[in-house]
């Protein structure tokens, strides 16, 4: 059997490798004629997988270890009878606590306290019903929206206008263009023009959930705040709105080693099944993360700061956006490619005061 694979994806030896001949290529640099003879192709959102590059190819399994699909034509690869599989909720609790941090640190570079908000969560999905819980945990109030889920009687939701009126609105949805509730442009410019005055707007769903231009025109007119984790048209990343923004990521709120690992392991276990085999098991993972907390003056910040070093993200990116304009697509990529490796909460265990154990338990760090 032949694979071909994003070597970015982790674990792939491990796992693929021993069901045949392995390939790996950079997931952008994915085309046709790499496909020729190949039975597998493994994928990560950078690869668009559809008639144009499996079309006179003999694929027959497209695994993505990734939660969202808009980057796979499902509807074609199942036309052709090709099986795919992704890895929806793989990184929730890596996107959420993410998420958790760029909020915590955008309302520190804005002067506001973020448990005197009320964040607004659109989409309470794996990711948005992470985030609900872990801002839930800090006392902060929420509100969420989410239509399909209302559709199937869900409880507990807010309509898309009340949400839309919190302080802080964060967006957890997948990129789709068609059905009844389309997510493209969701955030048109009407919708944000009609938001409150000085909301923060904070995206680590799809770039192309919010309408960049009218987002960028509104930051530079002082009338919103931005922090943004992901971009449309990438690695095509606008340099002005990544200076325009409040905390600008490289999309890696989803990048933990065990967010990556479990995206991995569920197309594995998908292969493994379409295989009619047992899957093997993976390699164990490193040893968790250790931070001593006692006597410290802001717990809770510097433990999810710890985890999650937002700063250092949004510095990275905002130093490639200051070189050259043609630059800032392969750096991008870059920072994806070379991110060092980060840990979940649950994978960190702490020492600290017994004051603020409580919260961080509450959190998923070990204390």
């Amino acid at each position: 059997m032949n694979i071909v694979a994003d070597r970015n994806i982790p674990l792939l030896h491990e796992t693929f490798g021993r069901h045949g001949q392995l390939v790996t290529l950079d997931g952008r640099d994915i085309r046709a004629a790499d496909l020729a003879g190949a039975d597998v192709l493994l994928v990560r959102s950078v690869t668009r997988v559809d008639a144009r590059l499996l079309a006179g190819a003999n694929i027959r399994f497209v695994g993505s270890a990734t939660i969202g699909t808009d980057h796979l034509d499902c509807r074609w690869l199942q036309r052709q009878q090709i099986q795919w599989a992704s890895a929806p909720g793989s990184n929730a609790a890596s996107a959420a606590e993410f998420t958790l941090a760029m909020l915590l640190l955008a309302c520190e570079r804005l002067g506001r306290a973020l448990h005197e908000q009320q964040v607004g969560i659109i989409g309470r999905g794996n990711v948005g019903a992470h985030l609900q819980a872990l801002l839930s945990a800090l006392g902060v109030t929420t509100l969420a929206c989410d239509p399909p889920l209302a559709e199937q009687g869900v409880s507990g939701l807010a309509d898309l206008d009340a949400t839309l009126g919190c302080p802080v609105i964060s967006l957890h949805v997948p990129l789709t263009s068609a059905g009844r509730h389309p997510t493209r442009g969701l955030l048109d410019r009407q919708r944000l023009e009609r938001l409150q005055r000085h909301s923060l707007v904070v995206n680590t769903a799809r770039g192309a959930v919010i309408d960049q231009a009218a987002l960028l025109d509104l930051l530079q007119a002082d009338r919103l705040f931005a922090a943004l984790d992901v971009w449309a048209e990438e690695p095509g990343v606008d340099a002005e709105l990544v200076r325009a923004a409040t905390v600008s990521t490289p999309h890696v709120a989803g990048h933990s080693l065990d967010g990556k690992r479990r995206g991995t392991e569920m197309i594995y276990r998908a292969f493994c099944a379409w295989l009619g085999e047992d899957c093997r098991a993976a390699a164990a993972l490193p040893p968790d993360c250790q931070a001593d907390l006692r006597g410290a003056p802001r717990p809770v910040w510097q433990a999810v700061m710890a985890a999650c070093p937002v700063a250092r993200d949004d510095g990275a990116l905002r130093a490639a956006a200051e070189g050259p304009a043609n630059a800032l697509g392969p750096a991008f990529d870059r920072l994806r490619r070379d991110y060092p490796e980060r840990r979940d909460f649950n994978h960190w265990r702490l020492r600290a005061d017994a004051s603020a154990r409580p919260r961080l338990a509450a959190l998923g760090f070990n204390v």
